[in-house]
C-alpha cells in the first residue's frame, strides 16, 4: 500500500514538474521609443496673442497656417513591461511653432506719430520660433495581443503641459496602436489625442 501510495505521489510530482517547465515564465522588458506626430491641440493657439501683439507694434506678422508654419513634435518615451499584457511608460515631450516672419510697408503717421502699415501688403523676412511647450505624460497600455509580431494595444494616460505662463494636466487616450518588429528593434503608429500629438503618432523603439 505505501508503495502504491508513494508511485503516485511521484508520478504527480513529476506531472507537476513537467507542466511547470512547459508554463512560460514572464520576465519584465525595458523599451525606450523615439515619436513624433500632428502638433497636440494645445499647440492650436500658439504664438500666443502677446507675441502677435509684439510682432504688430514692428509692423510684422506671422503666418500660422499653411506652408507658413510648422510645428515640430519630438518625444522620448521609457516603456516597462510589468505583465503579459500590461505596460506603463513615461515620456518627455516638446513640441513648437515655427513661422514665417512677415513685414507690412507704411503708408503715413497717426497722431501719436506711429506708422501705419498696410495690412494687406506684406512680404517674407525669414522663420522665427514661438516658445516651447514641455509636455510629461505617464500611460497605462494593454496589449491584446502580446505574443505576435504585430501587436495591437490601446492605453490611458494623463499628461503635464507646460510653457511659459504656466502648466495645465490634461488627458491622453489611445483607442487603438500598432507595433510590429523583431526582438529588440520595432515600430509603432498610434491613433492618439493628449498632450503628445493629436490623431497620429508614431516612431521607432529599442528593447532591451
Amino acid at each position: 500500500m505505501r508503495i502504491h501510495i508513494l508511485s503516485i505521489t511521484l508520478l504527480l510530482a513529476a506531472v507537476s514538474s513537467a507542466f511547470a517547465q512547459e508554463k512560460p515564465v514572464y520576465q519584465k522588458t525595458f523599451s525606450v521609443e523615439v515619436g513624433t506626430g500632428i502638433r497636440p491641440l494645445h499647440m492650436t493657439f500658439s504664438p500666443s496673442r502677446e507675441v502677435e501683439t509684439a510682432y504688430a507694434k514692428k509692423g510684422q506678422s506671422i503666418g500660422t497656417g499653411g506652408a507658413a508654419a510648422k510645428y515640430p513634435v519630438i518625444d522620448i518615451t521609457g516603456v516597462i513591461r510589468s505583465a503579459h499584457h500590461h505596460e506603463f511608460t513615461l515620456s518627455a515631450g516638446v513640441s513648437w511653432c515655427h513661422h514665417t516672419v512677415y513685414q507690412h510697408s507704411t503708408w503715413g503717421i497717426d497722431p501719436n506719430g506711429e506708422p501705419r502699415y498696410n495690412l494687406n501688403d506684406k512680404t517674407p523676412i525669414g522663420w522665427a520660433d514661438s516658445s516651447p511647450f514641455f509636455s510629461l505624460t505617464s500611460h497605462w497600455r494593454y496589449l491584446w495581443n502580446p505574443s505576435s509580431s504585430a501587436v495591437i494595444y490601446s492605453g490611458l494616460g494623463l499628461g503635464l503641459v507646460m510653457e511659459a505662463s504656466g502648466c495645465a494636466p490634461i488627458p491622453s487616450v489611445i483607442p487603438i496602436a500598432l507595433r510590429y518588429g523583431g526582438k529588440h528593434f520595432y515600430g509603432y503608429l498610434e491613433n492618439m489625442i493628449g498632450p503628445m500629438a493629436t490623431l497620429i503618432h508614431g516612431g521607432l523603439g529599442w528593447r532591451f
